[in-house]
């Protein structure tokens, strides 16, 4: 299997990011209906989109994952993997693909609290207690 493809996305890709970001999402126990409802409506707003800059992993011309940050506040907004692709170090190169590219010293995520041992393994660090906001839990996390 060939993913090793990893590109900054256009913003004509970014619809493709979407759809992976929801599909991936429709698998997490970290959401109610409402937080279903918030993210959908967050990555299908092409306005609130337009503010990230997205990297994605390709196998083959197939996007299996992404990582979306907001640059001005070094805050990782979307990472979403395929299950499939799962733990064959996509999200680690995705992840040191983008903080190469953007030379950030500190970068903040709301994690799920599926993914906070893969954040810990990258070398976060929990910085508050899980929140729910618009349906959608999160562990507040920091890597500096």
């Amino acid at each position: 299997m060939e993913w090793k493809k990893l590109k900054k996305l256009a913003t004509t890709e970014y619809n493709n990011a979407a759809n992976l970001s929801f599909q991936v999402c429709m698998e997490c126990n970290d959401f109610t209906q409402e937080g279903f409802e918030t993210f959908k409506s967050f990555v299908y707003d092409i306005s609130l989109m337009a503010e990230l800059d997205i990297y994605g992993a390709f196998d083959n011309d197939r996007l299996i994952g992404i990582i979306g940050i907001k640059r001005e506040k070094q805050h990782i907004s979307l990472f979403f993997v395929h299950r499939q692709y799962h733990r064959k170090g996509i999200g680690s190169s995705l992840f040191n693909y983008m903080m190469e590219d953007c030379k950030f010293t500190r970068i903040s995520v709301n994690s799920s609290t599926y993914a906070v041992p893969f954040y810990q393994s990258l070398g976060f660090k929990v910085v508050g207690d899980k929140e729910c906001n618009r349906g959608i839990l999160s562990i507040p996390m920091v890597k500096y």
